[in-house]
């Protein structure tokens, strides 16, 4: 009992001896004699200058606390001559006695005007990198105070910079933090993405829950809000992000949000996330879902002038839903399902690799009018302009890297209308390769293959076309505005062409073009009406009162042409109908848009028999809109004195072997 009680006397005479040295330090010791010595020993053992133009506090009992401020922390060589780190004031507080019983209990921790300015040099390394002999290695576990608990932190008024990207105005609020007690977090900044951009707003707050270890983290109540900064004097796109709970595992490497909502202007998003590998490889899925929104508002939002379609409910209704997911740098999309007005979208997508932008589709569209997104056509002026080229799109199409597939069901298309469309995409290192691509339309099938090179200066096209059993007028009248030719046939086309523009690949246009068609006419032109003309005209009898129907039927139209630099050599026309042969040769010059030919019409007295009434030479020329048609004047004269020498053949011979008779008496 005696000992007991002398042991307990030793252990209070300490304690008092201890308090009494405690209070001889406040008393006796002034940090601020020590600065001098304290800049040394932080510029040998890290290289970096410190300041400490402010005066330093101390105090011991019942709390060791320090309390300094102005103070600036330099960079290392290598980078710029500015602080790495400058604070108007901090504040920091340890509990005495916990920590003579090994345990760490820190107070609130208080930083006001911190100035913070992250950096990397040309060879990569970071300032925030710090080394120098005076460090040492972190002793066993188990050694040192074990941290028991934080009564919270405070920082005020700060900034925080890395490289272009910097944080203003930043606030930060931090609760009481300790092994499974629940913190509450709260702050606010301003967000800039260079020196010159217009400050975004950001705030959030969440409660924070830290498990045994010190790497599992339970964030619950999370909201995050802030505004898109725009143009200075337009108002920032505000936008909202909140989830009800999200577990973070840095030892897994883990991350698992089961739900998320957010709002970005008119935009609502709703959807969950999974992630994996976050400190290795980070791998992230999920799922996401658009709710109803109108482009027109969104695009408006963001100063954007929506396109003046001809139908201005076009562009009102957008939703979308899916599955996503991203790691290895690639992010895919799939389970789409986008509805664009009365239009919906389904398939998958992804970006097979984010460095090269390579894209991989394989899509279906149920339906679309894109007439109804085209703007409306504007008059018609009195002259109309000449017409500029289209220039491809070079740059971007040597960069696209895409392998797609596309199917729509029907669709209506500057005025053309298609059903059962389909087109395989192969682009890659300058090369765009579509095909196969095929469609239905006015009663027949189209098939293609489009080869796009460019590689070299300028590109290179080659198209192999054709359309089969399909009826030409209703074709050429959505898709042209033309109704100059009707039928029913086939048309094949292989063409080849150089340029930058349309018009230059006009102008080296080659190839083979065949055309094959039934039961038709030649709107525009009435040739019987011109023969007619023509006869009259050798006839030297008055012409005919009637007027020209403006059309040309026939039974079968065949024609070929060779292309060359544009121009189209045709040698093998015909157009046969029941009473006429129509059988011509001549050029079509596309970019200069005439037309050349020499046609020899054959009137037939029977068409079974095949006896001939009269051959008509006519000449065919101007413009593809307005052509001329023409009696060859030479070739009628030619066909005359022919007709007149084959009426007369046998009276001739008969005079002339009197002729012969008498000469030989």
């Amino acid at each position: 009992m005696r000992a007991a009680k002398i042991g307990l006397s030793v252990v209070a005479g300490i304690l008092i001896l201890f308090v009494l040295l405690l209070l001889a330090v406040r008393l006796f010791v002034n940090p601020n004699d020590y600065k001098a010595r304290i800049v040394r020993e932080v510029k040998s053992s890290t290289g970096r200058e410190l300041a400490l133009p402010g005066d330093i506090h101390l105090a011991v009992f019942p709390w060791i606390a320090l309390e300094l401020g102005p103070a600036s922390l330099g960079n290392p060589a290598g980078f710029p001559d500015e602080p790495f780190a400058q604070v108007h004031r901090a504040k920091l507080r340890v509990r005495l006695l916990p920590l003579l019983r090994g345990q760490l209990e820190v107070g609130r921790v208080e930083i006001e005007g911190l100035d913070l300015r992250l950096r990397k040099n040309a060879r990569g390394a970071g300032n925030w990198q710090f080394g120098g002999g005076g460090s040492e290695a972190p002793g066993p576990a188990g050694h040192g105070a074990a941290f028991s608990s934080l009564g919270g932190v405070s920082i005020k008024d700060s900034r925080l910079s890395f490289q272009a990207l910097s944080a203003e105005q930043v606030n930060l609020v931090v609760g009481a933090v300790a092994p499974g007690r629940v913190t509450p977090v709260k702050f606010s900044l301003r967000l800039r993405t260079a020196p010159t951009s217009a400050p975004m707003a950001l705030a959030g707050q969440f409660d924070l829950a830290l498990a045994t270890s010190a790497s599992q983290y339970r964030f619950t109540d999370l909201k995050l809000q802030g505004g898109l900064a725009r143009a200075a004097s337009a108002q920032p796109i505000p936008w909202e992000f909140s989830a009800a709970s999200a577990d973070l595992d840095l030892n897994a490497g883990t991350l698992h949000a089961p739900a998320f909502a957010a709002q970005f202007g008119a935009a609502r998003l709703q959807g969950g996330l999974e992630g994996t590998q976050l400190t290795e490889s980070p791998a992230v899925q999920g799922r996401f879902a658009l709710g109803d929104v109108s482009p027109r508002e969104l695009m408006a939002q963001f100063g954007m002038s929506a396109p003046k379609s001809r139908d201005p409910r076009a562009l009102t209704h957008l939703t979308a839903s899916g599955e996503f997911s991203y790691g290895g740098q690639q992010l895919r999309a799939r389970a789409l399902d986008v509805r664009l007005d009365d239009s919906t979208l389904r398939g998958s997508a992804a970006v097979t690799n984010l460095e090269t932008d390579a894209l991989q589709a394989d899509l279906t569209l149920d339906h679309i009018d894109l007439d109804r997104y085209r703007a409306a056509p504007a008059p018609a002026p009195k002259t109309p302009p000449p017409s500029s080229p289209t220039q491809l799109p070079s740059a971007g199409l040597r960069s696209l890297q895409l392998e797609g597939h596309f199917t729509v069901g029907s669709a209506h298309i500057s005025g053309l209308n298609l059903t059962q469309l389909q087109v395989s995409v192969d682009a890659h290192n300058g090369i765009i390769h579509i095909a196969p691509a095929s469609a239905h339309l006015y009663g027949g099938e189209y098939s293609g293959d489009v080869t796009l090179d460019d590689r070299a200066s300028p590109p290179a096209l080659r198209l192999e076309q054709s359309l089969k059993g399909v009826q030409l007028q209703p074709l050429l009248k959505d898709f042209a505005q033309s109704q100059r030719l009707s039928g029913r046939g086939t048309l094949t086309m292989t063409l080849t062409a150089r340029g930058a523009d349309t018009a230059a690949l006009m102008r080296s246009l080659g190839g083979h073009v065949t055309a094959n068609l039934d039961n038709g006419a030649v709107e525009g032109v009435d040739l019987w009406f011109e023969i007619n003309r023509a006869v009259a005209l050798v006839q030297q009898q008055a012409l005919s009162g009637g007027q020209s129907s403006g059309r040309t039927r026939f039974d079968t139209f065949k024609a070929s042409a060779d292309l060359a630099n544009g121009v189209a050599t045709t040698k093998d026309l015909s157009i046969v109908s029941q009473n006429l042969r129509l059988a011509g040769q001549g050029t079509a010059n596309l970019p200069a848009a005439t037309l050349d030919y020499q046609v020899h019409a054959t009137i037939l007295k029977d068409p079974k028999s095949g006896k001939t009434l009269a051959d008509i030479p006519l000449t065919i020329t101007g413009p593809f809109a307005r052509p001329e048609v023409r009696p060859d004047v030479a070739g009628l004269a030619k066909a005359r004195v022919q007709q007149e020498l084959e009426q007369h053949k046998g009276e001739l011979q008969k005079q002339l072997q009197d002729k012969l008779k008498d000469l030989l008496k």
